[in-house]
């Protein structure tokens, strides 16, 4: 089944706790703590899994980030109900992993959940690195924040790809964790150092989360088709095609801000 009480409510608790900070915008700290309590003591035990908390507590915290970069209040109302839904098919992806582990439905929602997490996420840290004074520091967090989003996804691929050739009778070498880990890693470094580069680009934080985007889907689908046994060169290039053109695309209709950075 597609809905479920508990990943429901909890949806809506997030829901209301995002349209508190549009009524009371002081209050962002306090329904950031309350964010967290909710992911570690309530959204892990739906799903069981530690590594799950990684998701819905970085979509909480990015939605709120990027939620104070939003002046129009009608913007607002419609990000926090498209962020709403995003948060609960996170839980309800985790939730239906939690009983079987090859659920391509479960699969394809916690894939969707780690893109718009990272968009969010990349959106909201330049949009502070760009607006207020962030210490240089702040890109140690981003490679353990972007490394922590990227691992759910990269695990529950590994296995679901083992548990099929299981099932047809091949023999497959078994990714083991510290080979993910590894991998992740790398991607998180390229992406951190990526971004720096992505800052020297004169646009605005959306469109430059939006590029962040678009990079950090060709890196994280190289290695999610690696761990699937379904990497090859054609499939490499075709998203590499498909990411240039989408790239090209949002930098040539985006606003030039020819503004100081460093």
């Amino acid at each position: 089944m597609f809905l479920k009480f508990q990943p429901l409510i909890y949806s809506v608790f997030f829901l209301l706790s995002l349209e508190v900070v549009v009524l009371k915008e002081n209050w962002i700290e306090t329904v950031a703590g309350f964010l967290i309590f909710l992911t570690i003591l309530i959204v892990w035990p739906l799903t069981r899994k530690p590594r799950f908390i990684a998701l819905p507590l970085f979509l909480s915290l990015g939605a709120l980030a990027l939620l104070s970069l939003i002046d129009n209040n009608v913007e607002r109302h419609i990000f926090i109900i498209l962020t709403s839904g995003i948060y609960y098919l996170t839980l309800m992806g985790g939730y239906r992993l939690r009983f079987y582990a090859s659920d391509q439905t479960a699969l394809g929602m916690v894939n969707l959940a780690t893109l718009c997490t990272a968009f969010m996420w990349f959106t909201a840290a330049l949009g502070f690195y760009l607006n207020y004074q962030v210490q240089y520091w702040a890109i140690i967090l981003f490679i353990i924040t972007i490394f922590l989003m990227a691992l759910p996804s990269f695990c529950i691929n590994a296995k679901d790809a083992q548990d099929r050739f299981k099932k047809k009778g091949f023999k497959i070498i078994k990714t083991k964790f510290i080979g993910i880990i590894f991998l992740n890693l790398i991607l998180a470094f390229l992406m951190s150092q990526l971004l720096w580069g992505i800052l020297t680009w004169p646009f605005g934080y959306l469109t430059l989360g939006g590029s962040a985007l678009i990079i950090f889907y060709e890196l994280w689908d190289v290695i999610r088709l690696h761990l699937r046994n379904e990497l090859t060169l054609k499939k490499v290039f075709l998203n590499g095609v498909i990411g240039i053109i989408l790239l090209t695309g949002i930098l040539l209709t985006a606003q030039w801000e020819i503004i100081p950075r460093f």
